[in-house]
């Protein structure tokens, strides 16, 4: 029977318990992209400010710990790890300098605490150098994280009765604990992968084989109930990568037990209609999500037995060799195999070109896609879903600002001025899309460098008896780019950081020895990571104080929120958003004047946003000052928002006493 595969980095096991140590410390250091998947995925997929900065904190303390410890900290550098990195972190440079023209400072340093966040991760994971039992390990890792993340999501679909999810959390499309279903969707599309791939490694270990088999059904099922169609066909695409480029020679072992296990799960959740309806947690729907918690169970058990039972044929196959004729042929059959695949499917596209034709006008014309009780239906409609419109604003501002774009975090607003249709969005659902309209060709081509660098690392490691845990993460890796071009996973970071970890790793060269790095060096270098996270924790002190101080206004407690704000802007004085609460509080308290100067110093902060504006048209009206040109310039950055629209309307007479009465009766953006 296959072992697992040995440590083959240089002296293993020569240095006794230190090298045991440092080996720990290795593999540990690879699981931390998995830790960081569940980790995120409890907390709203990274979404929020507050994560994101966390997150960094931490990838940097890490980098830190590994300069100040390591004789050789970057014993990983290579020409492609230099090439994407480089690129990465004039990405993050360039996401910040954008503020000089946006005149967004807070915006931008929220999007570049992001980038900067996907750039310590490769770092931190590229420094130590590429040992492919440490690859293994971050693979491992990243699928358990996976697992774990879409089977407490699937607890709350099956067994609402044992995980109740808060009813604030939208449950029509299974999304908890990820907050977004098509990012739960993607994450379970790269966790079946992952799995796939893990269970048909001959080089893989047994008790990893048998484990990865029986999560396949967990994972697909969460999958489906995402209801995600970009998820499911972008996992489709993965999965045919993954046995095109990784070759594993388990996959029939792994063949019979998946396909079946996963296909009879699967098929039970989808039969089980009101778990796909709009009341999935209802008493009916509580005993059909029983049954397929049953069913999933069984199936899970049966492919941990079956895998189980099948090791004896993944033994069969490692002591098989090819007959000597073989040899040089294989490789000529392999090509006539892809070549037969390509004609087979350029003759269905010619023999089809009318239905995709149909498929196209549909999807354009479709626009939003309406399920009405049953999500099942999503699943054949190729609406758009509300993403071109979207893509045409993002396009516009790109052919406005061509080379550098708007600015870091504008896009939101700009689709507020120029939105044809009553409907909020913060992102261009596209990274394909959003990066030149923000950003420019400059920060497209920068980004577009280091996706492919990593792309073609994991690619070009695909190859060898290594084959299968490279291409697994190709493959993966492929999905990630083709969704992200269809969807905000960008700004999700539990499906997005992975993929820069990994590529940190498999682009670095193997440690070997060489010159250490002087301590004065290593000491200055340390310095400088730890100023560069200066800025993330700026921000997670700012959020922490921010939230406290909206929580503070909306219970009616101004003396807090304006503490709390005040704090906010002495930790970050670049954000918009403490100001405005301190100056509606300051209104409300009947400090006018005041509420005033802080909702002007809101607007210098992000003067394309009409909000701030409209913050300033009240506060004038309630001091007795004309707010209609401040009212004005809040409708013309949204004239679609019926709450600008209403202002304007209201603020038309001249007379200070109807102004103040009726900036103190209106209504707030956020109520």
């Amino acid at each position: 029977m296959p072992t697992p595969i040995p440590d083959r980095s240089p002296d293993a096991g020569s240095q006794g318990p230190t090298r045991r140590i440092e080996a720990a410390g290795s593999i540990a250091t690879a699981l931390v992209p998995g830790a960081l998947v569940v980790a995120f995925g409890f907390r709203a997929g990274g979404f929020f400010p507050d994560s994101v900065a966390a997150a960094a904190i931490g990838l940097a303390l890490l980098l830190v710990l590994r300069v100040t410890s390591a004789p050789r900290p970057f014993a990983g550098l290579s020409v492609p790890l230099a090439v994407a990195g480089g690129a990465l972190a004039l990405y993050a440079a360039w996401t910040l300098a954008s503020s000089s023209w946006s005149d967004a400072v807070g915006r931008a340093l929220l999007e570049y605490d992001r980038a900067l966040l996907y750039l310590l991760a490769f770092l931190v994971m590229g420094a130590a150098g590429r040992e492919e039992l440490r690859v293994r390990w971050l693979v491992r890792g990243l699928a358990a994280g996976v697992v774990v993340v879409c089977a407490a999501g699937l607890v709350t679909r099956v067994l609402p009765d044992v995980w109740t999810v808060a009813p604030t959390v939208a449950n029509d499309r299974l999304s908890f604990p990820v907050s977004y279903w098509n990012a739960l969707g993607l994450l379970a599309a790269i966790g079946v992968i992952l799995c796939a791939a893990l269970t048909s490694d001959l080089r893989e270990a047994a008790a990893v084989r048998v484990a990865a088999a029986a999560a396949l059904p967990v994972v697909a099922v969460a999958l489906l109930f995402t209801f995600s169609r970009g998820a499911i066909g972008m996992g489709v695409v993965g999965l045919a990568v993954l046995l095109v480029v990784a070759r594993p020679r388990a996959l029939l072992s792994g063949l019979l037990v998946a396909v079946p296990t996963v296909a009879i799960a699967v098929m039970a959740a989808y039969d089980a209609e009101l778990l796909a309806g709009s009341r999935p947690t209802g008493p009916a729907a509580v005993d059909q999500g029983h049954t397929v918690a049953l069913v999933v169970i069984a199936c899970v058990v049966a492919a941990a037995i079956g895998r189980a039972v099948l090791l004896r044929l993944d033994a069969r196959v490692a002591e098989w060799r090819a007959p000597a004729w073989l040899g040089g042929r294989r490789r000529v059959v392999g090509v006539v195999v892809v070549v037969a695949t390509v004609a087979v499917a350029a003759v269905a596209i010619a023999g089809s070109s009318d239905a995709l034709h149909r498929q196209y006008d549909r999807f354009v014309s479709g626009d939003a896609v309406s399920a009405g009780e049953d999500q099942r239906a999503r699943l054949t409609n190729v609406g758009n879903n509300g993403r071109i419109e979207p893509w045409r604003v993002a396009l516009d501002t790109f052919a406005d600002h061509p080379v550098r774009g708007a600015g870091a975090g504008t896009f939101p607003l700009r689709w507020e001025r120029e939105r044809p249709v009553v409907f909020q969005v913060e992102d261009a659902h596209s990274l394909y899309m959003e990066v030149p309209a923000e950003l420019g060709l400059v920060g497209l081509v920068l980004l577009i460098l280091a996706i492919v660098v990593i792309l073609g690392g994991f690619l070009v490691r695909a190859r060898g008896p290594d084959r299968v845990v490279h291409g697994a993460l190709f493959a993966a890796g492929t999905t990630w780019f083709l969704h992200a071009g269809i969807d905000w996973d960008w700004e999700m970071p539990v499906v997005t950081l992975w993929f820069f970890a990994a590529g940190g790793m498999v682009l670095a060269a193997r440690p070997s020895g060489g010159r250490a790095l002087a301590p004065v060096g290593r000491i200055l270098i340390a310095l400088s990571v730890l100023l560069v996270a200066a800025i993330p924790a700026q921000i997670l002190l700012t959020e922490g104080a921010l939230d406290e101080s909206r929580e503070a206004f909306a219970r009616g407690d101004c003396p807090a929120a304006i503490d709390r704000g005040l704090d906010a802007i002495g930790l970050l004085a670049s954000r918009a958003d403490p100001y405005v609460i301190v100056g509606y509080c300051d209104v409300r308290i009947g400090l006018a004047r005041l509420g005033v100067r802080a909702l002007e110093k809101a607007v210098e902060r992000d003067p394309a946003n009409w909000e701030t504006h409209y913050g300033l048209a009240l506060a004038r009206g309630a001091a007795g000052l004309d707010p209609r040109g401040a009212a004005g310039r809040a409708l013309r950055r949204n004239p679609r928002e019926r709450l600008a629209l209403d202002l304007v309307r209201r603020f038309d007479t001249e007379d200070p006493r109807t102004w103040r009465r009726r900036a103190l009766r209106a209504r707030l953006p956020s109520d």
